[in-house]
């Protein structure tokens, strides 16, 4: 098993949004000094619950400062980017980091992030699946090319290339169904409990899932718990 956290770089009445992402990084070298096995960075936009609009970005500021944590998004929204787009900024931080990098994907919600990125309700709803498979085909090919209802254009040699495999965060049955046919990890988030990640994690083997290593979020909370400590929170 490994232990790692999960930052939201969220923004805070009086907080200066450039703090809030130079906090984040420091927290992914804390987390690397105290022994902790990944760090998971979440991708907002135009919002203060967070701050942070490029996960891979953060990443690959985080990767410079530390040299074995894990680095992943949770998620990098597959809806409001272009897969192959993606890939090529997954495989640089793959490379960059010595392989320390995971690449975790979703949906999204149907929020005015498909509007201003123009990719609209209708991929949200029905491409979820085409976008992954055009990024997978992008991370483990090395050449990618496509035909479908969303996406078309010639093949091309992706570079730099990099084996990967992505996760998939799964919160809805559809989803499920997606990443257990491809034979991707889950990724499931703090919005469910115990019971119901174990659930899905059956309903992902008996959809014929093969994949190990699910990556499931929960709340916790981490302080210094030294007695000086203990008094001045009761204070």
């Amino acid at each position: 098993m490994r232990i790692g956290i999960f930052l939201i770089a969220a923004q805070f009445p009086g907080q200066e949004a450039g703090r809030v992402l130079s906090d984040a990084v420091e927290l992914v070298v804390a987390a690397e000094e105290a022994g902790f096995d990944d760090a998971w960075i979440a991708e907002h936009h135009f919002m203060s619950y967070g701050v942070c609009p490029s996960a891979t970005t953060l990443a690959a500021v985080a990767a410079g400062r530390t040299t074995r944590i894990g680095l992943g998004t949770a998620v990098s929204v597959l809806s409001t980017q272009h897969p192959v787009a993606l890939a090529e900024q997954a495989a640089m931080l793959h490379h960059l980091s010595g392989g320390r990098f995971t690449l975790g994907v979703g949906r999204g919600g149907p929020w005015v992030d498909l509007e201003v990125f123009g990719t609209g309700a209708e991929r949200f709803e029905r491409g979820f699946g085409e976008s992954l498979d055009v990024l997978l085909d992008a991370l483990s090919r090395g050449r990618v090319a496509a035909g479908g209802e969303f996406f078309r254009f010639r093949e091309v040699g992706v570079v730099p290339e990099a084996a990967m495999r992505p996760v998939v965060a799964c919160t809805s049955e559809s989803t499920v169904g997606l990443a257990a046919a491809r034979g991707l990890p889950m990724l499931l988030g703090m919005h469910i409990g115990d019971a119901e990640k174990a659930a899905l994690v059956a309903d992902y083997a008996a959809r014929g899932g093969t994949a190990a290593g699910h990556v499931a979020a929960g709340v916790a909370y981490v302080a210094d718990s030294t007695a000086q400590a203990v008094r001045e929170l009761k204070a």
